[in-house]
């Protein structure tokens, strides 16, 4: 027979009710997604023969860690040209002073982060606004591109 429990609050799955980002600047309410914090260790395997000459099960560790791009995307405001300057930085050949730190805070429903993220040197390696539309309402959207070197859960 399954045994049930009540479910508590701090037990339930974390939802992406709002989200923020902050690279000097904090970002807010007009973010619409994140894509691709992941990070992965490649695969190293070593096959060997053990003693009397039997083969011995292919041995797995960790090797080189690697992290993938990520994709953020927010609607365009007129004035908020953050991640356009801060792209312009880094093709200035400003690399120094525009690798950032920085992090992503997640919300519940009540306005409360419940996860963060810090992200560690951090730089726009691209940016896609959607396509221009006359006959569309829709709101003109940009995604960025962002490649780190690591990042790290705190709470």
């Amino acid at each position: 027979m399954a045994t049930t429990m009540s479910a508590q609050r701090e037990e339930d799955p974390l939802q992406a009710h709002r989200c923020t980002v902050e690279f000097g600047n904090q970002i807010e309410g007009l973010i619409i997604s994140f894509d691709g914090l992941e990070s992965k260790n490649e695969i190293c395997e070593a096959d060997g023969m053990g003693s009397g000459g039997v083969d011995r099960p292919t041995s797995r560790t960790p090797g080189v860690l690697s992290v993938d791009p990520i994709d953020i995307q927010l609607f365009v405001l007129k004035d908020d040209t953050f991640f356009e300057d801060w792209f312009a930085e880094i093709n200035q050949g400003k690399i120094t002073e525009g690798t950032r730190n920085g992090a992503i805070t997640l919300y519940d429903s009540l306005d409360e982060a419940v996860a963060q993220w810090e992200i560690q040197g951090a730089w726009p390696s691209k940016l896609a606004y959607t396509d221009l539309d006359s006959q569309s309402n829709d709101a003109m959207k940009v995604t960025v591109t962002l490649v780190y070197e690591s990042f790290e859960r705190l709470s």
